[in-house]
């Protein structure tokens, strides 16, 4: 019995992903993805529009693990290493982790222009479009698989990031989609929703240099720490993994608490540790 029969996204012998590719897969969560998809025993494609750093991250990761540089917004070069991974001797692809975008500086939109705001979106929801449809087609259309989407805590709670906000707000909606769309082929498809989580994307210089102030972010997260990059790449392991072959179209939160706590601010804040 095929693994679409038993349960979309299990491989056939039941255990982990043979082959995750990893959009985004050199730095940040993705990075921490490919560790973790690598350690459970899958082989590891990272997709990167950063050469170098993707090469790097395959050395470490050894003989399963290859680089494949792509700028994720060209449909057709993201088309062609689909070809070039299924091409490497790489088992076939049975999960997907698209992890790409680039950071955004809060701007009011009396100053924000339009091109400066699809730049952002197209990072973050273009890059997920493209890469699923090239890879994703390719498993509907074999034995199944499974793709995880990277959310955020904006895509429910808006803030000053528009553009992001809107692309994380996009990314659910087409989580759901998509689960609904291929569920009978044997393709699961959801999010996770981190948190403020410790990456090069929240450490990024702004454009005058100066660093982001944590210390905000701390007092509207309940656990009061940021997330670690692992701690979101043990959810997407969940995610791909057999463990939740009956879960498909749903975004789940990792976040620390933030949005759970969205409403304690006007009862005078978080209770501590002694309650």
């Amino acid at each position: 019995m095929s693994e679409k029969n038993e349960g979309a996204g299990v491989s056939r012998d039941m255990g982990a992903p043979r082959c995750v590719a990893i959009l985004g897969g050199a730095s940040g969560i993705g990075a921490a993805v490919a560790r973790r998809a690598a350690a459970g025993g899958a082989a590891v494609a990272i997709l990167d529009l950063n050469g170098a750093a993707a090469e790097a991250m395959a050395d470490e990761l050894g003989p399963k693990a290859r680089a494949f540089i792509v700028d994720a917004t060209d449909e057709a070069a993201m088309a062609a290493a689909a070809d070039a991974v299924a091409e490497s001797g790489l088992p076939p692809v049975d999960g997907l982790v698209a992890s790409a975008g680039i950071p955004e500086v809060a701007t009011p939109i009396e100053r924000y222009a339009a091109d400066d705001f699809d730049r952002i979106l197209t990072s973050h929801v273009r890059t997920a479009y493209v890469f699923a449809r090239a890879f994703g087609a390719r498993m509907a259309a074999g034995e199944g698989g499974a793709v995880v989407f990277l959310a955020s805590v904006l895509s429910f709670r808006p803030g000053p990031v528009l553009a992001y906000g809107a692309g994380k707000g996009a990314l659910v909606n087409l989580t759901q989609s998509l689960a609904v769309h291929w569920a009978a082929r044997g393709v699961r498809v959801n999010a996770v929703a981190p948190g403020w989580t410790d990456t090069p994307f929240i450490r990024a210089p702004r454009p005058d240099g100066s660093r982001r102030d944590i210390e905000p972010i701390l007092r509207q997260t309940p656990q009061g720490r940021l997330i670690r990059p692992e701690e979101i790449a043990e959810v997407i392991q969940f995610l791909l993994s057999p463990a939740s072959s009956a879960i498909t179209g749903v975004t789940l939160p990792a976040d620390g608490g933030v949005m759970a706590g969205a409403g304690w601010a006007a009862y005078g804040g978080f209770p501590g540790p002694e309650g």
